[in-house]
């Protein structure tokens, strides 16, 4: 580590003799350095390491290890918010619909291709909000299925399903709106996008937006709201709990020092098979 605006002087070699003269002056240099040490001279290192950070600003690419407290009020993470203001019909009771956005009212780092497909500018783990505005055009109650696919293949275990009652009247539709939510991993942002799609056995269900209301003034509904937050790096030092494989079972012996040991019978047994932990 080195202070960036000044270095240490070079120190005279001392005279054969004591000269006052030549001590005053290293005294005087000795001095100065040492001041300089003291002062508020910014200093750059390859690495540095303390126990704590305390004030000021850190300005930097990469933050890694510890803790860091603050008010991160200056901390920008990758966000969207991706809406829909178009009806989105369902096509076939036999097929999906796959929901798409043409209202970006945030796009810092997630973004969206293609209308349906939400891409990410870096690693890490996602949370995903959606709610969706459904009506229902028919005499029939319907049935309607939301669900998560990455990079085009279903997500495992991301399935919801609702049901959403028949229309009131013949001029007023029923209304549901679904919310769900989860993390998304992403680990090559090249290639990998997330998209939601639905299913409804009923052909007059719909994604419905509706415009600004009136007496009282009111906004546009949205037929789709997605939010997308960034919340951590990909994973590489944690580890999932060890599942109970292995137990120690029994009562451990008295052992008296000075005795002569005899190794204890049954009373106290290792149990189990080992678990196998891999380190990625």
């Amino acid at each position: 580590m080195a202070l960036e605006k000044f270095r240490a002087a070079p120190i005279p070699l001392p005279p054969a003799e004591y000269d006052q003269a030549h001590m005053s002056q290293f005294i005087r240099m000795l001095g100065i350095y040492f001041a300089q040490l003291d002062s508020l001279t910014p200093n750059q290192a390859q690495s540095y390491r303390a126990d704590q950070f305390i004030g000021g600003q850190y300005r930097g690419t990469d933050f890694v290890g510890g803790f860091f407290k603050g008010y991160g009020n200056g901390i920008e993470l990758p966000h969207a918010m991706l809406m829909s203001n178009l009806d989105q019909g369902n096509a076939s009771i036999t097929g999906e619909n796959i929901v798409s956005y043409d209202f970006p009212v945030i796009e810092d780092g997630v973004y969206v291709e293609e209308n349906s497909r939400i891409k990410f500018s870096i690693p890490g783990q996602y949370l995903i909000n959606a709610r969706f505005q459904f009506s229902n055009r028919s005499n029939s109650v319907a049935e309607i299925e939301i669900w998560a696919k990455n990079t085009g293949v279903n997500y495992p275990l991301s399935n919801s399903r609702f049901d959403i009652p028949a229309r009131k009247t013949p001029s007023i539709n029923s209304h549901i709106v679904p919310v769900i939510n989860g993390i998304f991993s992403v680990t090559d942002v090249d290639t990998e996008y997330l998209q939601l799609a639905w299913w409804s056995d009923n052909i007059d269900v719909f994604l419905e937006n509706y415009p600004a209301g009136t007496t009282p003034a009111r906004p546009e509904i949205a037929s789709v709201i997605l939010t997308a937050t960034f919340v951590s790096a990909l994973p590489k030092s944690f580890f999932t709990p060890i599942p109970a494989l292995l137990k120690l079972v029994g009562v451990a012996p008295n052992i008296s020092r000075g005795v002569p040991r005899t190794p204890p019978v049954a009373s106290l047994v290792l149990t189990g098979a080992a678990p196998t932990v891999t380190i990625a």
